[in-house]
């Protein structure tokens, strides 16, 4: 049994697709299909169903993937003895919010390129939830996320960051040299805000619900990067984590509003499987989130 045809086998069972799997492991797709029917052949049953372009699991090639993970990362455990940073290979499967991959993460991958130079980074974007449920599936080695302190059962915090959520407006709105401004009065303009299931609606939505009031004006985009760019044409005004909007405070093009509503807060946090064995590169990525944006939790 071929450590590659295991490493395919799991990728097309995350991906549900022969030739999506094939461009991410650079292989042909003919390539990967052989290895996939090899490993059938061996195994002595079918793993996948295939109706269409459509490929799912079959019930034994479920059970199947437990194992192949456990062959893989004992595998990893082994190629990684005495290893140097710079000699460490594999991939990296890193689950982020789009808030943080856009504002933190950027330079956390240079240096983490810089110092493991044979590791290859995958990171797969997605609310919270959905990544939570893809790490206990043991389909990534590690999620950043955004949220109140995790309690999963399941799952162990590794880092976390207390985060500073902020009301903002571009320079020019008509609440941008008020001060003390009640949140009433803010609720009457147009309120460019993330998905309700994301966490700054739902912060958003209770703050209102606290003095009897109604998000009677928003508009929702699944993108902070593109609340920000519709907030500084001046299409609204929005609350979001103050990070990441840093650069365009700094540079001028957004400022924060002094909303008369008590600070609110809540942590940036990287979880990991509590059962699953990790490379040292996984515990090397962490250090680098660390150095560059520090624990603080008080």
């Amino acid at each position: 049994m071929d450590i590659k045809s295991i490493e395919t086998f799991l990728r097309v069972a995350e991906l549900e697709n022969f030739t999506k799997a094939a461009e991410e492991l650079s292989y042909a797709q003919s390539t990967v299909t052989t290895q996939i029917q090899q490993l059938e052949r061996e195994l002595g049953f079918p793993l996948f169903d295939r109706v269409g372009k459509h490929v799912s699991l079959t019930q034994l090639g479920e059970k199947f993937r437990a194992h192949a993970d456990d062959i893989l990362h004992i595998w990893f455990q082994a190629c990684m003895l005495g290893r140097k940073e710079e000699e460490m290979s594999g991939t990296l499967y890193v689950g982020a919010l789009e808030s943080l991959l856009h504002r933190a993460l950027p330079d956390v991958l240079e240096r983490f390129g810089s110092r493991y130079r044979n590791v290859k980074v995958q990171i797969r974007m997605g609310q919270a939830t959905e990544l939570m449920a893809l790490l206990k599936q043991n389909r990534l080695d590690l999620i950043y996320i955004s949220g109140n302190l995790s309690t999963e059962p399941g799952l162990l915090r590794r880092y976390a960051r207390r985060e500073h959520l902020v009301f903002f407006a571009a320079p020019n709105h008509p609440l941008a040299s008020r001060e003390r401004i009640p949140l009433s009065e803010v609720l009457e303009y147009n309120i460019i805000a993330t998905e309700h299931s994301g966490f700054c609606y739902t912060r958003l939505n209770e703050l209102a619900s606290v003095q009897r009031l109604l998000l009677k004006h928003c508009l929702l985009v699944d993108s902070t990067v593109a609340v920000a760019e519709l907030v500084n044409r001046g299409m609204g005004l929005s609350f979001l984590p103050e990070y990441s909007i840093a650069k365009h405070l700094q540079e001028g093009h957004l400022v924060k509003l002094d909303i008369d509503v008590p600070p609110q807060s809540y942590f940036s946090q990287i979880l990991y499987h509590k059962d699953k064995w990790t490379a040292p590169f996984v515990d090397g990525f962490v250090d680098i989130v660390r150095e560059l944006r520090p624990e603080v939790i008080k």
